[in-house]
């Protein structure tokens, strides 16, 4: 069997889940060609099954492949597989443990090396500091990324977060709002307006952005939710009550210990 025909079994053995027989045709592998491929598969594999050091291992022989094909068509290539790496990391790592995180980060580093204005890329990064709670260096992997690209929504979203949980209130609302410059409909950066407005006190921006939401999802829990607390600040006790009784139908199990008490309060009211 040729190498590429070799390769091209592994691949549709790991698309199917059979990690341990894919396993066996990567490692069978021994033209210098698919040599940078082989490890990337190996480490994959390695990862999947659980082998967490044994597949790292095999990631960072890639960075030790001797550059016999230097140029521009490698270094695109080698660009391309360190962003893939790095995206690839940082979805295990939801499931195969944080430390595959520090490893995305090494991906993006190298990509960098290489060609460092792509805003996509610092984005990445930045998801990944964040991830690990490296909240400096990811403001700075998100500015970076907003720097190239004012107009990238998810660097915006993203850099939000991060200072939402430096409870950076004002700014957080600032990225947020410069997110819904081209995402005007999306749901999650709307309540998301909404729920800071209101830990902020602007309960009139806050019961703008969940009037947004409701208008095309009239049965979104979190938008409901966030009415129903507005409302209650706003002293408006029957309406926000309404809202209330809509959450309860669509999520019959809500308890929320931060908010519960406001509910029970409100409940009094009305009844």
């Amino acid at each position: 069997m040729s190498e590429k025909k070799t390769f091209e079994k592994g691949l549709s053995l790991y698309s199917k889940g059979k990690y341990k027989e894919a396993l066996e045709y990567f490692e069978s592998l021994t033209d210098p060609s698919f040599e940078i491929m082989k490890y990337y598969h190996i480490g994959l594999v390695k990862i999947q099954l659980g082998q967490l050091e044994e597949g790292l291992k095999e990631y960072r022989k890639i960075h030790e492949v001797n550059r016999i094909n230097q140029g521009v068509e490698y270094d695109r290539f080698m660009f391309s597989l360190y962003i893939n790496m790095g995206s690839t990391l940082q979805v295990l790592a939801k499931k195969k443990g944080r430390k595959l995180y520090n490893e995305a980060i090494s991906c993006y580093t190298y990509a960098l090396q290489i060609e460092d204005n792509d805003a996509r890329v610092w984005n990445n990064l930045g998801n990944a500091y964040l991830e690990i709670e490296k909240n400096l260096d990811a403001i700075k992997s998100f500015n970076k990324a907003i720097e190239l690209d004012d107009e990238y929504p998810e660097a915006h979203y993203s850099i939000s977060l991060v200072y939402e949980s430096l409870s950076q209130y004002e700014k957080a609302i600032e990225h947020l709002e410069s997110a819904l410059k081209w995402k005007s409909q999306n749901k999650i950066i709307l309540n998301r307006l909404a729920g800071l407005c209101f830990g902020t006190g602007d309960l009139i921006k806050a019961k703008n952005y969940v009037e947004l939401v409701l208008k095309n999802n009239p049965k979104d829990p979190t938008a409901n939710k966030n009415m129903a607390l507005v409302l209650y600040n706003m002293k408006k006790y029957e309406e926000a009550y309404t809202y209330y009784k809509i959450l309860l139908e669509l999520d019959p199990e809500f308890r929320d210990p931060e908010v519960q008490g406001i509910f029970d309060d409100l409940k009094n009211r009305v009844n």
